[in-house]
């Protein structure tokens, strides 16, 4: 994980709260924050028939983030990917890592892991909901869900909550192109494979 850590990319949308000193940084951030509801996806299936169902639907375990809770989400998370971010920068032309550094930098990237996880969970529901609604009929649902999913998780990475716009309309937009590349992509490999599917393909007559 420190491997992966130090040597990919590793962005964050930065804040002027970042740049205070940590420990007013961490109280503004964290500490003075309003309490944020988990969300439950266990109601998730994306690929049983019965997603599409209005009785699924209305079954949603969703959670509806204010303005507020979301712009505490998403400074939490970008702080601790901050923090990660800073300390890479101070390892970068050390031959060794120290121990404490190593669990420091793992510990902030864990956090931000975490409220990545969080905020994607929290908006799965807005995936399926726009899947229902570009249904194409080249493209499965299942597929059209997880090309979603990506377009979710770029738009968490991406999204800055300073701006004052909602992460729902911009998550909207991200997701809505993704859908159209699935569209396109595999509009093309129809063209290029124009049979449909034939078990009798699957039979081998290499004994014959």
């Amino acid at each position: 994980t420190l491997k992966r850590i130090l040597e990919e990319k590793y962005d964050y949308v930065d804040n002027e709260l970042f740049h205070q000193s940590a420990e007013e940084a961490e109280r503004q951030i964290f500490h003075e924050a309003p309490p944020i509801q988990q969300p439950d996806t266990s109601w998730y299936h994306p690929v049983m028939d019965n997603v599409t169902d209005e009785k699924a639907a209305k079954n949603v375990g969703t959670v509806l983030l204010s303005a507020k809770e979301e712009r505490a989400l998403f400074l939490q998370f970008n702080y601790c990917r901050f923090r990660v971010a800073e300390l890479r920068e101070k390892l970068k032309d050390q031959d060794a890592i120290d121990p404490d550094q190593a669990r420091t930098l793992l510990y902030w990237h864990r956090r931000a892991e975490a409220y990545r996880d969080q905020i994607a969970q929290t908006n799965l529901a807005l995936v399926l909901a726009m899947a229902k609604r570009t249904r194409m009929s080249e493209v499965d649902f299942a597929d059209l869900v997880s090309e979603g999913n990506m377009a979710l998780l770029r738009s968490v990475d991406k999204f800055d909550v300073a701006r004052g716009f909602k992460f729902s309309t911009y998550a909207c937009r991200a997701i809505l192109k993704a859908f159209s590349r699935a569209g396109v992509k595999f509009s093309k490999y129809r063209q290029m494979f124009p049979t449909d599917f034939d078990p009798k393909l699957e039979k081998s007559d290499y004994l014959e």
